[in-house]
């Protein structure tokens, strides 16, 4: 069996999200497995987009000239590129999960 940390999670777009705790995790989009779902057809088109929301736990370490973290669940991170969310749909997941006030992002988006 793998341990976590030999998976490595890839993001395309992404930022760091801070808590309103000042916990900082992963926020970013994922391609979706061909795979996912295996067992359920897709009820509509909208869930056949070719990417996925995903957020980390607890950021533990992260190299930004790397684009390389990990999360304190162990998982490994690839973040591909500089923050970024070209379709807006990352904020817009965020402001639907979050009141406006709490939603603070480490780096600047580069659209």
């Amino acid at each position: 069996m793998r341990q976590a940390s030999e998976t490595a999670i890839t993001l395309f777009h992404w930022n760091i999200l801070i808590l309103p705790s000042d916990t900082e995790i992963f926020v970013g989009l994922r391609h979706r497995p061909e795979t996912i779902p295996p067992f359920l057809p897709p009820e509509d088109a909208d869930s056949l987009q070719p990417f996925v929301l995903h957020n980390s736990s607890e950021i533990k370490a992260f190299n930004d000239q790397s684009g390389v973290g990990f999360d304190s669940d162990g998982k490994r991170y690839v973040l591909l590129g500089n923050p970024d969310d070209p379709t807006n749909m990352i904020r817009f997941s965020i402001t639907q999960m979050m009141q406006a006030d709490d939603i603070r992002w480490k780096y600047d988006f580069a659209d």
